[in-house]
């Protein structure tokens, strides 16, 4: 391996030019300590007018430290509308890179071929279940293009991986109530009857009308997902018509806004994260409100409080196609890990209490995103025919 062909990696990565056997190769040698200086050299040619970093031999989490402070500056939220610019994707690379150097000084176990061979699960994709009124089901990753059913004063139309709900004139009818679910492994876009656009991450789903009708907009979620809600107007009142989410007992009040709703059973909090606009969070008697970069909390013992340093691109990362984990657990990366991949996680033995900072590609295999976490004190297994699904159960010890 050529300096020439590790630059040459190192910058089409950057460039999101790079093909999934360039991003395999790189992962690679990110684990080979041989390589280490060179990578630093790289880093410190890549980032100019910056402090020296911490030379190789130095502690490589003071080097991490480093270039974070001087490479990652003040961040702002992130709007449905701005894409993630050059500087944010060099700092994905930077912190994968830096991940396998703030763990290289442990003691490296190398998995198997034939264990990274059955760990070859590939990413999640486009897809969901949605439920009709009466029951019936539409598996829309087997659906082409087209009409897909009526359903009260709306059209469901699915292009790509979008489905809208399109309003139509004519006899007013009743209201319906259908459902949007995402299995583990899959993630899906919805349009509701108003205009409002919602993204489901994996394992989520979405309660809502056919149309929106009276002095309320209202919808019930599980799991996490992503609204950017359209403004709407009651002219009988001449005011706008609040959009109501529901989400395990919580209960997130808006007008017109981007946010976050992250509300699994198996995550420790409840989290509403505002990136537009304003919210009120109400749980019970208790009510919070939210500016743009804010993130309401709700604990276990039900106490609902505003966390106001949040870092909106790590909470957003899943609708921009990547896993973004800075100062993690190793719990929360592996229940990430599991609903994307679709595979029954394990862990056996105690939990490590080192933190994790690392950005990776939802499109990479589980094999690509094991190879980095082989850079850690992680050892890990695969057992088969235990997932009915994936037919595969990844044990981590």
């Amino acid at each position: 391996m050529t300096e020439e062909r590790l630059t040459h990696l190192f910058y089409r990565y950057i460039r999101k030019e790079a093909d999934e056997e360039e991003e395999r190769e790189l992962m690679d040698i990110v684990l080979q300590e041989q390589y280490k200086p060179v990578l630093m050299a790289i880093l410190q040619e890549y980032v100019t007018n910056a402090p020296p970093l911490a030379n190789p031999s130095d502690s490589p989490e003071k080097a991490l430290v480093a270039f974070l402070r001087m490479g990652n500056p003040i961040k702002k939220p992130i709007t449905g509308r701005r894409r993630w610019l050059m500087p944010a994707a060099a700092v994905c690379t930077i912190l994968i890179l830096t991940t396998s150097f703030f763990f290289i000084q442990q003691r490296i176990h190398h998995a198997p071929a034939k264990q990274l061979a059955m760990a070859d699960v590939p990413p999640g994709r486009t897809g969901a279940v949605l439920t009709l009124d009466n029951g019936k089901e539409i598996v829309l990753n087997a659906t082409g293009d087209g009409e897909l059913a009526e359903q009260g004063n709306a059209l469901i139309r699915k292009s790509g991986d979008v489905v809208s709900y399109v309003p139509v004139s004519g006899e007013v009818l009743p209201v319906v109530y259908n459902t949007m679910s995402t299995p583990k492994g899959q993630q899906i876009s919805l349009v509701l009857a108003d205009g409002s656009r919602v993204w489901l991450n994996a394992a989520s789903s979405i309660r809502f009308p056919s149309a929106f009708t009276g002095d309320v907009r209202k919808v019930e979620v599980t799991g996490e997902v992503y609204f950017e809600v359209a403004h709407a107007n009651d002219p009988r009142r001449k005011r706008s018509i609040p959009f109501s989410v529901v989400a395990n007992g919580t209960t997130v009040e808006v007008l017109g806004t981007h946010f976050n709703v992250n509300a699994y059973t198996d995550e420790p909090f409840i989290t509403t994260t505002l990136l537009e606009g304003a919210v009120n969070v109400k749980k019970g008697s208790q009510e919070v409100r939210l500016s743009p970069g804010q993130q309401s909390v709700l604990a276990p013992d039900g106490q609902l409080t505003i966390n106001t340093h949040v870092n909106t691109e790590e909470i957003m990362a899943w609708k921009e196609g990547y896993f973004h984990f800075e100062s993690a657990s190793l719990a929360t990366v592996l229940r990430q890990f599991s609903r994307w991949y679709n595979v029954d996680i394990v862990f056996e033995g105690k939990m490590p209490e080192e933190k994790f900072f690392a950005i990776v590609k939802r499109s990479s295999s589980l094999s690509t995103v094991l190879k980095v976490l082989q850079a850690t004190n992680v050892h890990f297994s695969i057992e088969e025919k235990v997932n009915a699904t994936t037919g595969r159960k990844l044990i981590i010890r």
